[in-house]
């Protein structure tokens, strides 16, 4: 059990950057591969995060939509709630994480992330994974990223874990339009994170604008995924 943790839009934004800095690349792909097979979405949610975090600036908190920081979403202070960080960790590993570019989930993933015991990425996770991307190239273009998870039969798991899967792939530019793209070489402030105008959206940015057609960034895949290249 965690005490709810109190922090003001500075302390968040640092804690995320410390966070970042503390850990590489290397470690959350490994850590996302071999959570294909064993589904220790806890370890498979770090790479999300880290995304979002690596190029996360310090930055002076820009309330001029008045509900969010127009920078990195954060709360002002005055509708700010101490984050409850035993919802945040069941959330974690129930799905992999379900709020990705939220600062204080970043914050609290990769710290956790860093105490957490590892798994090696084994030849059967990376077959998966090879298989995954292989799976979404091959999408007739018209699908939707909500659409493809119904493809990726090759996850062990349920749908809602699969569905995170697609945002984290989203988030780290692997799935990204020109137009709406991911944060594989730069942070997306809140302001720029705009969402299909239809009633019900089913993905997180970028995701959420992403169909076969785009296709898979190898760039990003590069990145952030090099095994599966």
């Amino acid at each position: 059990m965690f005490r709810a943790r109190t922090g003001d839009h500075d302390s968040w934004v640092s804690a995320a950057r410390a966070a970042a800095d503390s850990t590489t690349v290397e470690e959350v792909s490994d850590a996302f591969l071999a959570s294909l097979t064993s589904r220790r979405l806890d370890l498979r949610s770090a790479l999300g995060s880290y995304a979002v975090a690596r190029f996360l600036p310090e930055h002076v908190a820009d309330y001029s939509p008045a509900w969010c920081c127009a920078i990195c979403g954060q709360s002002p202070p005055a509708k700010a709630e101490p984050a409850d960080l035993n919802v945040l960790s069941f959330e974690r590993f129930k799905w992999g994480g379900v709020r990705t570019d939220h600062v204080e989930y970043v914050a609290f993933d990769l710290e956790q992330f860093a105490r957490a015991p590892r798994l090696p990425p084994t030849s059967d996770d990376i077959r998966v994974g090879q298989e995954l991307i292989s799976q979404l190239r091959q999408l007739p273009p018209a699908t939707t990223a909500a659409q493809a998870v119904r493809h990726l039969k090759m996850l062990p798991g349920n749908k809602a874990e699969r569905d995170v899967v697609i945002g984290i792939l989203g988030v780290c530019g692997i799935l990204e339009t020109r137009a709406h793209q991911g944060y594989a070489t730069r942070y997306v402030s809140k302001r720029d994170r705009q969402l299909p105008g239809r009633r019900h959206v089913d993905q997180d940015y970028p995701a959420c604008w992403w169909t076969a057609e785009d296709g898979v960034n190898d760039q990003a895949l590069q990145i952030f995924l090099p095994q599966l290249t």
